[in-house]
């Protein structure tokens, strides 16, 4: 079996789905999810116990609307 590259930044993995998935938001938010259930992004701590889910779709609101998550590079 393969390594598995481990993210050091949450925005960083979430950059590579959008571009990866071609800005279906459903598509990379669901990996990301995915991601985070494996161990694959870190997460500095989970206070409120937010859903894998509901966090990449926290993630990609907070991308676009700050702009370091667009179809431009």
């Amino acid at each position: 079996m393969g390594q598995v590259k481990r993210y050091g930044q949450q925005r960083e993995l979430m950059r590579q789905l959008f571009a990866r998935h071609s800005g279906n938001q459903l598509k990379a938010c669901e990996e990301y999810a995915v991601s985070i259930r494996h161990g694959i992004v870190p997460h500095k701590s989970n206070r409120n116990n937010v859903a894998p889910e509901k966090y990449a779709v926290a993630l990609w609101y907070d991308g676009t609307k700050r702009g370091w998550l667009s179809a431009s590079p």
